[in-house]
């Protein structure tokens, strides 16, 4: 009896003896950002341009995350554009079609000496600002050294990519084989996402990209990294940049930094806009981080 009248006390100040509901989850976390922006008068979109290093339909996809975060940040229309080739990326940003632009390091050092650029900041990935190329081979490869390349055919991405060619050729110079004399055949596909591929196909012997190459193929393809086998790794070398044109308002420029400043792969919501991307976040950046990549340009390739 005594038990039963404590159990009903209880039920009385506790309510019914049946667990209590679970809470409804917790909204998706969002990165911390500025106080609302009000855009400036005449500012009614964004262009951001991009240089494809990729395919443009991968460009595209793993940066439309980042757009609709910036459109929501700024209030106002964020459109991706890929340029057709890394020349044609710096001539549609010198003739004023972009706004905000992402360039590799060697596409900066080019496009600097053509249009004056304001820098916001760099991209970090694998926790660094800087990263190697790499010079590959197909697994079931028998080369297995750079002197074994000679004799064979190579791909390089373009002239104007600092992993895809610039770095790939010091390298190979300073351990005494000369592009244009000791490969049977070489070829420039236009990305690095082409460079694999025809690697992993069998079409050339050899090829050159950048760090995050193969995990990118993996997403974009499906391709297993292990397809390929790392012959020689380039010096590092700074990471994107990305940057507005003078004519894009200052308070705009300012609340692009600390949109993408704030950005971090340590949470959800970050994750879900850099993943795409392969990077952990951005920092901070000067122009004279490239100023080594100007200078093995202007050692290794003839003056535009």
């Amino acid at each position: 009896m005594r038990a039963f009248a404590v159990a009903a006390v209880l039920v009385a100040v506790f309510g019914c003896a049946e667990p209590p509901e679970r809470s409804p989850p917790l909204p998706r976390r969002v990165p911390a950002m500025r106080p609302v922006f009000s855009p400036p008068a005449g500012f009614t979109r964004l262009r951001l341009g991009l240089v494809p290093f990729l395919s443009p339909e991968t460009m595209s996809a793993a940066h439309q995350e980042l757009a609709e975060y910036l459109s929501k940040t700024l209030g106002v229309p964020v459109e991706i554009v890929v340029g057709d080739t890394y020349g044609n990326a710096i001539d549609r940003l010198a003739a004023g079609e972009f706004d905000l632009v992402e360039l590799s390091p060697l596409a900066y050092a080019h496009a600097t000496r053509r249009v004056k650029l304001n820098c916001l900041v760099q991209t970090i990935a694998d926790g660094s600002a800087t990263a190697s190329g790499y010079i590959f081979v197909r697994d079931d490869s028998s080369r297995r050294t750079l002197e074994d390349l000679r004799g064979g055919t190579i791909a390089f991405v373009e002239p104007m990519s600092t992993t895809g060619y610039l770095y790939p050729r010091k390298l190979l110079r300073d351990r005494g084989i000369d592009v244009d004399k000791d490969f049977a055949k070489v070829e420039f596909l236009g990305n690095h996402e082409a460079v694999l591929l025809a690697v992993a196909e069998g079409r050339v012997d050899a090829g050159s990209t950048y760090q995050g190459a193969f995990a990118a193929l993996k997403r974009s393809k499906g391709i297993d990294p292990l397809t390929f086998r790392v012959v020689a790794k380039t010096l590092r070398t700074p990471r994107d940049i990305l940057c507005v044109r003078p004519e894009v308002p200052e308070e705009v420029a300012q609340a692009i930094s600390e949109a993408l400043l704030v950005l971090t792969a340590r949470d959800r919501a970050g994750r879900e806009i850099l993943g795409p991307l392969n990077v952990n976040g951005f920092r901070t950046v000067d122009d004279s981080a490239y100023d080594e990549v100007r200078r093995v340009a202007a050692e290794l390739l003839p003056a535009p």
